[in-house]
């Protein structure tokens, strides 16, 4: 049957008219369903690997896993990016074992064959002049050896993506309305944007799904955060800012979704909160103002005000909150994942402004802030649940209507719309639709 009416599959049990979205929690707990959804869903999908910033000079570079592949994202000498898998064309060997830094050249270190930044071999390492290799490894045309790039690599307002199925079709028809989400961020700022130095890792014992899940999901902000809530009433006791929740979760095709929340969390675009002082809210009153000139008094009080959680299918995550935070998912098992966050601010932001961004961080969305800590115990938790009980389904029915078209729509902030759509897009994958 249609997936937008009544459907059940292996995984999910879909009836609009009858109020019930079930997914079975094989899909969490099964180390064979982990296997299936990497051949059918991961290595075909487009997922974040990085930001411009990341490389934003000649040289500069960083090495990155995604999924289960060793990629190096690169700039190399004459300014253009590239990604590579890490491994030597000789005999496999990563090329560059750093993190991230600057470099004109790759060494294998096991015969010392030595690549340029853009891939291409320069030496095969060899005391006699490179003797016993054709000489047209070492050159540009037919023959020439290089480093194996990823066919399909791609941006979107400075995020690369990348694709690891040869036939892939193009990222901004993969991103539907999240790619929209991702220029609505670039607009904070007409100076562009820097990387802040640092990236916390961290693992979950929790299957990689559960983290997408909660990133966008408003229902259990009441419940397990009530300790930052708490906290956010404290700091704006006496001032006249109302901290009630709100706001709208929205689907944005493909299976990606957001929401749109005004926590008052304090954004340095451009939210003040009293506990910042006097020369903060003059910043800040003058960055709105700055912003809400250029896009007008709708959209710029949107991209000031609004907090936003956004979900790209499957397992990259794009907060917009009290910073830009990226968290690209590393599923490690099925039921263990390990999560790369990194931030980016606005090359003009003032040092008082950079200075609350990393405040901000810290306290909320680092590994030993207000929410992390809540999140975290939730989905191992969770995960659990799903392997030590007999239990078979997890419900997402919470203001499910039938007539509704959950792959591209909006509710209410806290129901489970966007969740449906991420499910129904992966149920459809998985199924060879």
């Amino acid at each position: 049957m249609s997936r937008i009416g009544q459907h059940q599959s292996r995984f999910l049990q879909y009836d609009p008219q009858n109020h019930i979205f079930r997914v079975h929690r094989d899909a969490y707990a099964s180390p064979e369903v982990f296997a299936e959804e990497k051949q059918k869903i991961l290595y075909k999908s487009w997922i974040v690997l990085g930001h411009e910033t990341e490389i934003a000079k000649p040289g500069d570079f960083v090495t990155r896993r995604v999924i289960d592949r060793e990629l190096i994202f690169n700039r190399d000498s004459a300014g253009n990016v590239n990604v590579f898998f890490n491994s030597c064309m000789h005999r496999g060997p990563a090329v560059c074992k750093h993190k991230e830094g600057k470099a004109s050249v790759f060494v294998c270190p096991y015969h010392g064959w030595v690549y340029k930044n853009d891939g291409y071999l320069a030496s095969t390492g060899s005391t006699k002049a490179d003797a016993g290799y054709p000489a047209a490894y070492l050159q540009r045309g037919e023959g020439a050896v290089r480093l194996q790039r990823i066919k399909n690599a791609a941006q979107r307002a400075g995020f690369y993506f990348v694709n690891f199925d040869e036939n892939a079709g193009p990222l901004d028809d993969y991103l539907q309305g999240a790619g929209a989400r991702l220029d609505r961020m670039a607009l904070q700022t007409t100076a562009g944007f820097e990387m802040i130095a640092g990236v916390h890792e961290y693992d979950i014992s929790a299957n990689y799904k559960l983290l997408c899940e909660n990133s966008y999901d408003g229902y259990h902000l009441m419940q397990t955060h009530a300790t930052y809530l708490d906290y956010v009433k404290e700091i704006l006791k006496g001032s006249n800012l109302d901290p009630k929740l709100g706001g709208t979760v929205m689907t944005l095709g493909n299976g990606h979704g957001a929401f749109e929340i005004p926590v008052l969390s304090g954004r340095p675009v451009a939210q003040w909160l009293p506990h910042w002082g006097e020369e903060a809210r003059l910043l800040l009153e003058a960055k709105r103002n700055e912003v809400i000139g250029r896009l007008g008094e709708e959209l710029g009080a949107n991209v000031c005000d609004m907090n936003s959680n956004m979900v790209i299918f499957p397992n990259s995550v794009i907060n917009d909150q009290q910073t830009i935070l990226a968290r690209t998912i590393i599923p490690l098992s099925h039921n263990r994942m390990r999560v790369r966050a990194w931030t980016i601010a606005p090359k003009d932001e003032h040092p008082k402004l950079r200075e609350i961004r990393m405040e901000n961080i810290l306290s909320f969305l680092g590994p030993g802030g207000f929410a992390t800590p809540d999140d975290v115990s939730m989905l191992e938790w969770a995960q659990t649940g799903y392997e030590t009980t007999n239990v078979a389904w997890n419900d997402f029915s919470k203001g499910m209507t039938p007539d509704e078209t959950p792959q591209n729509s909006t509710a209410v902030y806290d129901d489970e719309m966007q969740m449906r759509a991420y499910w129904l897009q992966w149920d459809k994958m998985m199924s060879g639709d």
